[in-house]
């Protein structure tokens, strides 16, 4: 599946060079072509597809966890490499730009890695390899699609197709793959998984961050209250001695009683640890 990219906010992001890539993404390039070319060469690809490739058995009687991020980085062949890495550098830069490196990396790794898990947990006793970064690439087209959901692409370069539009297609395509009962070479159900966890990712960050701003209002609100409640006290005291030193000026010392005479004192020392400092 070919997509030309047609968006204003893309060329005027990267002027007249397209090919401006952000540091993550283009580590993640580098490494998954530098791995597939020394696979591709070692002549080996099956013993490697074996030791880094997701084995779910493997994975689940063997513990062998790094699988479940090493295969991330290993490929069947050259169309599924070009795919992928199509695929990120097309929608994560823009991803990258917005978010941040770290931030980036972080969603990327929590896609697949979660796909490789859940693919594991569906399948435990195949030991059939699953490689390929699918699972993240697909996280990466869900949370583009919620970002940018109205930027155009051109299928097969030709058709043109909203970003929402696509990845619901996609979604829709894998879901169905997943269910049929035909052997595939294609792991739809790791596409999925990433597309899945992608979507709760988003929604949680989403959420978390209205939870975050309503606890700073709720805290805000506090400290307002506190400073009302305490500007409220200092009127109140200073009306009672105001009146108190009305009382004093008109009858004198002796005519204070006991309790008023406390209320001056407290209130010269509230006001005194309440002067400002040099």
């Amino acid at each position: 599946m070919r997509y030309q990219y047609s968006s204003q906010g893309f060329r005027q992001r990267f002027g007249q060079n397209p090919f401006v890539i952000p540091s993550g993404v283009k580590i993640l390039l580098i490494v998954n072509i530098v791995a597939f070319f020394l696979i591709e060469l070692s002549g080996q690809k099956n013993i490697f597809f074996q030791i880094f490739g997701l084995v779910p058995r493997a994975v689940s009687q063997e513990y062998k966890l790094w699988q479940t991020f090493t295969y991330l980085f290993v490929h069947g062949g050259f169309l599924h490499i070009f795919f992928n890495m199509f695929v990120l550098w097309m929608f994560g830069k823009d991803l990258e730009i917005d978010w941040g490196k770290n931030e980036f990396l972080i969603f990327y790794f929590i896609c697949g890695v979660g796909a490789g898990l859940i693919t594991v947990l569906i399948s435990m006793n195949s030991f059939i390899p699953i490689v390929g970064a699918s699972g993240a690439v697909y996280g990466v087209l869900v949370a583009y699609g919620f970002t940018y959901p109205n930027r155009m692409v051109y299928l097969y370069g030709l058709f043109p197709l909203k970003v929402k539009y696509m990845v619901l297609g996609l979604g829709l395509i894998s879901f169905l793959a997943s269910l049929s009962t035909l052997k595939s070479t294609v792991s739809h159900i790791t596409h999925l998984s990433g597309m899945m966890i992608g979507i709760i990712y988003i929604l949680y960050n989403f959420k978390w961050k209205n939870i975050r701003l309503w606890l700073i209002k709720i805290r805000l609100q506090s400290i307002q209250n506190k400073k009302n409640d305490f500007e409220n006290n200092d009127n109140k005291i200073k009306m009672q001695v105001d009146k108190i030193l009305d009382k004093l000026n008109d009858h004198g010392w002796e005519s204070l009683t006991v309790e008023e005479e406390n209320i001056l004192t407290k209130s010269s020392k509230h006001f005194f640890n309440k002067r400002p400092q040099n």
